[in-house]
């Protein structure tokens, strides 16, 4: 087995590993069955917005609100739920953040509206931070050493369970209708929960000095320029990837996708991009540690841009295959070596406080993708929003040279 991730998980016996190791294939393993549900019902939540009633007209608009909701809160709530984990402990913030994923995901198969809806997922983003949690736990548990390896490998289970969501999501929401995805969700998130809760085992990190308090937090990222460099990389990459998923069905419909399997064509494409992630991870963490972080960030981005660029110009869906393939293979470079490079730079028992805020500028990112396209998109044809997400990704490699 030549994969690194393969070799971790499989060719160490159970009595040989560290605790950390443990720990890791624990949350690997609970966060890939997460992801499959968050990622089962992102694709869709456009469709859904339909049944609930929203005319054609203002879909556009409503589909990027309703993925922006909750990214608003996230955002606020996110460097609190980190600060509260280095003072209380990891392993509660971890269960709380998936048990309060799955009640909010459930409930959301039961909206009468899209007002309801816009109020649960608002409710979904301060509620849970399952992500940001996990990074957090491993980011303190796990040696400074291996802590780039360990976030890279974690990431992996992202990619993974975005490759599996949106196929399952596809095939359910065709047979069965969105609301039924809703409930598969608030299912997966119990076993996670499960899984987490029962297996998982955290060491106490002591803190020195003040207790951490997220305004002391933000004072570290302040002083720091990578710290501050690196936080803004984390919310241009989301904001870039993020931009034309509201539309993404809409724009498949227009470049002749069939509509009786558009949920599953949907899923396939962005499947895409987890794919590929999953296969490249390992090997862009090899390349920046021989070549270094920036450059490895600037031709990562550079080829994703590329990409995105591409979309706005194939003729047909099916060009869209080979394009989002090529894509992951770049994908799987950008959050992950961002996570590992915060990790080393964190100061030891802060490191939870500050992947806090890491996650809060990803879901930043993640709101303002969202946003943009509700607001664009009234106002410019569909393929003109991927021209707008290649330029916002360009931008990371003009940072990255001046930073």
């Amino acid at each position: 087995m030549k994969h690194p991730l393969l070799r971790f998980m499989f060719e160490r016996s159970a009595m040989s590993r560290e605790l950390w190791q443990r720990n890791l294939i624990v949350l690997w393993f609970a966060q890939f069955v997460a992801m499959i549900g968050m990622s089962a019902v992102l694709p869709f939540l456009p469709l859904y917005v339909r049944e609930l009633g929203v005319p054609q007209q203002d879909a556009a608009f409503w589909s990027g609100l309703i993925n922006a909701a909750p990214f608003i809160t996230s955002s606020i709530m996110t460097p609190v739920w980190g600060a509260m984990s280095d003072r209380f402990g990891q392993k509660t913030m971890v269960i709380r953040a998936v048990i309060g994923l799955g009640l909010t995901v459930a409930l959301m198969g039961f909206a009468p509206n899209v007002w309801v809806l816009l109020f649960l997922r608002l409710l979904q983003g301060a509620v849970s931070g399952f992500i940001a949690a996990n990074n957090a736990f491993v980011s303190t548990q796990t040696p400074t050493e291996h802590a780039g390896m360990a976030l890279s490998t974690l990431q992996t289970s992202v990619a993974a369970g975005t490759v599996v969501g949106p196929l399952i999501g596809g095939a359910i929401s065709d047979a069965a209708g969105a609301n039924v995805v809703f409930f598969v969700v608030g299912g997966l998130c119990a076993i996670s929960s499960y899984i987490l809760w029962s297996n998982l085992v955290e060491e106490r990190v002591a803190v020195n000095g003040h207790p951490p308090r997220v305004l002391r937090n933000m004072r570290i990222v302040v002083r720091e320029p990578m710290l501050r460099y690196l936080l803004l990389t984390l919310f241009i990459v989301q904001t870039a990837l993020m931009l034309p998923s509201p539309i993404y069905p809409y724009y498949l419909a227009e470049l002749g996708a069939p509509s009786y399997v558009l949920s599953s064509i949907t899923g396939t494409i962005v499947s895409l991009v987890g794919i590929m992630s999953v296969i490249s991870g390992p090997w862009w963490g090899a390349r920046s540690d021989r070549l270094g972080f920036r450059p490895t960030m600037m031709a990562a981005a550079g080829v994703v841009s590329m990409g995105m660029l591409a979309q706005a110009f194939v003729p047909t869906y099916h060009w869209l295959f080979p394009i989002r393939a090529i894509m992951g293979i770049a994908t799987g470079a950008l959050q992950p070596l961002v996570f590992g490079e915060l990790t080393r730079r964190a100061p030891a028992g802060r490191k939870g406080g500050i992947m806090g805020m890491a996650s809060s500028a990803t879901l930043a990112g993640n709101l303002t993708g969202p946003l943009m396209c509700a607001a664009l998109a009234p106002w410019m044809p569909h393929w003109m929003l991927f021209v707008v997400s290649a330029i916002t990704m360009a931008s990371i490699v003009m940072i990255a040279r001046r930073a």
